[in-house]
């Protein structure tokens, strides 16, 4: 292969076996114009048939789920709507080439990473950039009508901590030209050039520049484990910088070596053993282009590069201030309308992908919930009242609470909140309607009641990673009913690439790049991983598309619906 030379759009197809023959895996080629995509799973679902194709579903409409309040009768004459935003889940834009890449890591006798290796990964890019052209497309609430006010992204913008990764999303969301390429020009990763003939120029494809949308709306960001955390597990040390930035892309480790640490993971935390490991002359390396741009972060440098985007959408620092620049947390709130968004740091810098909250940021959260609430409740179930403003709360982190259970303390020996103190804090405040999460390779609703019945209660959301399949995006709407009852509706929607273009007009130039149709390609490869999560798509219709009911926490009848600025064009 040349890599100098450009790949064709039009020889990518007829060598894939696209144009012509290739019948099953044309039909899930995209083009760049989608007005006949459905924008919801309210109108159509994609099933994934027992041969590995793709195929139109019925659309999955709304269930109502009244685990936390009962439904009252005629509520949808009454409801307005007080807010509606797009969630994204991890991104994970990676860099497949980096020489910090451990694939390696699937060949343990159990895998310590479904995500090590994904055959779709040299293409994250353009998967995500057809998740924003779709949410660009859907601009309101099909149910209330209410314009769309923001974007929410709930931690793991990249894959690997690097530099690289994370300026691929904050452009790619700025709208930004990306060269999803990194080292020399061409694929220097671990899959063969031709993985499958109908694929033959797919990995060299992966690596040319293309110019995304861009976000319509002002969005904010959460921090993940895998921001910060090398394979979202491991602290930054001076082996894995030396390795990041150098020329030798591990391969595999020498049998001794990979039997020791897929027998005990907690030996990558420690340098000196690590070192030992990988400059055992039986570990397998490669030489690849060494690239500065793949700098390991930390939180702070995470915090710093939030400010270098674009002002519109914005808006700048997305949700951060000076303060987060001047300590260097990653915590705040983003006040909208009647409802306050609580955004958390829920990384552990010891290391793991398991999460916990420090100290000092689990008080800080106290007071800000204190601030919002005329009603709360003392860790002895007394009750407390305030002369403040009520307001709406919904907490927002990375880690879902189940996955908060990592029990390293901080590298200062200080110890860690985990879920269940989480938990117990967000029910002794009945202002608390959701909490909205990322970190989970399945989209999920969890009711959380509060079991002293205080008038507490409230709804965890989670949505899955665009990263694997089924790749999706959630809208959510926060909607007072007028009755004493409150509804969060969500609705999942899939990307901006149709399953059927065979007979599609494509305005993509023969010499360019349509990042549309390797989206497209992507979903379909994503289908077929052998370490696909069959529950991502969500365990029922219910974890997808739901009117999720709870009493509302105080009278709303007077509350101001916040009117919504115009949203930056998309051109």
């Amino acid at each position: 292969m040349d890599w100098s030379r450009p790949v064709s759009r039009r020889r990518f197809l007829w060598g894939a076996g696209f144009l012509g023959g290739g019948v099953a895996l044309a039909s899930v080629l995209g083009c760049r114009s989608s007005e006949d995509t459905p924008l919801t799973t309210l109108d159509r679902t994609i099933v994934l048939g027992t041969d590995g194709v793709l195929r139109p579903g019925p659309g999955e409409p709304h269930q109502v789920r009244t685990e936390l309040a009962q439904a009252q009768v005629d509520r949808e004459k009454r409801r307005r709507s007080l807010v509606v935003f797009h969630h994204f889940g991890d991104a994970q834009l990676l860099d497949e080439e980096s020489p910090l890449r451990g694939e390696w890591q699937d060949s343990c006798p159990t895998p310590l990473s479904t995500a090590a290796f994904r055959p779709q990964e040299t293409l994250t890019l353009q998967v995500m950039a057809s998740l924003v052209r779709q949410a660009n497309r859907i601009d309101r609430n099909p149910l209330t009508g209410r314009s769309v006010d923001f974007v929410l992204h709930t931690g793991n913008a990249a894959d690997n901590a690097q530099l690289n990764e994370l300026r691929w999303f904050i452009d790619l969301m700025d709208g930004r030209p990306l060269q999803p390429d990194s080292g020399d020009p061409g694929y220097e990763g671990v899959q063969p050039e031709s993985p499958d003939q109908r694929y033959p120029d797919l990995l060299a494809m992966a690596q040319l520049p293309f110019v995304p949308q861009g976000i319509r709306y002002p969005w904010y960001a959460a921090l993940g484990n895998r921001d910060v955390l090398v394979q979202g597990n491991f602290p930054p040390s001076d082996a894995s910088r030396q390795i990041a930035l150098g020329g030798k892309k591990i391969i595999d480790l020498s049998s001794a070596g990979k039997d020791e640490v897929c027998q005990d993971p907690s030996i990558l935390l420690d340098p000196e053993r690590t070192q030992k490991i990988l400059s055992d002359k039986a570990t397998e390396v490669r030489d690849v282009t060494a690239d500065p741009n793949r700098r390991l972060l930390t939180g702070a440098d995470w915090v710093k590069e939030m400010f270098n985007s674009s002002e519109r959408p914005g808006p700048r620092g997305h949700g951060l201030t000076q303060r987060n620049l001047d300590e260097g947390v990653a915590y705040y709130v983003l006040e909208h309308g009647p409802i306050s968004f609580i955004v958390l740091d829920t990384v552990n810098p010891a290391g793991f992908a398991a999460g916990s909250i420090d100290a000092a940021q689990f008080a800080w959260l106290e007071g800000e919930m204190k601030a919002r609430s005329r009603r709360s409740f003392d860790a002895e179930g007394r009750l407390e009242e305030a002369d403040v403003e009520d307001r709406l709360i919904v907490v927002v982190s990375h880690h879902p609470l189940e996955r908060l259970n990592n029990p390293l303390p901080d590298p200062s020996g200080e110890e860690r909140v985990q879920g269940p103190a989480l938990e117990e804090l967000l029910r002794r405040f009945p202002n608390v309607i959701a909490h909205v999460t990322g970190g989970t390779p399945a989209n999920s609703i969890t009711p959380r009641p509060d079991p002293q019945n205080r008038g507490g209660g409230y709804w965890e959301i989670s949505t899955t990673s665009p990263a694997a399949y089924p790749m999706q995006g959630r809208l959510l709407d926060v909607v007072d009913n007028a009755d004493g009852t409150v509804s969060i509706f969500t609705t999942t929607y899939d990307l901006d690439v149709p399953l059927d273009a065979r007979d599609a007009e494509d305005p993509t130039p023969d010499d360019a790049v349509n990042e549309s149709e390797l989206a497209a390609v992507a979903r379909i490869v994503a289908a077929g991983d052998p370490q696909r999560d069959p529950a991502a798509a969500g365990l029922a219709v219910s974890d997808r598309n739901a009117e999720l009911l709870l009493a509302a926490p105080f009278d709303l009848s007077g509350v101001q619906r916040p009117e919504r600025r115009s949203p930056a064009s998309s051109e």
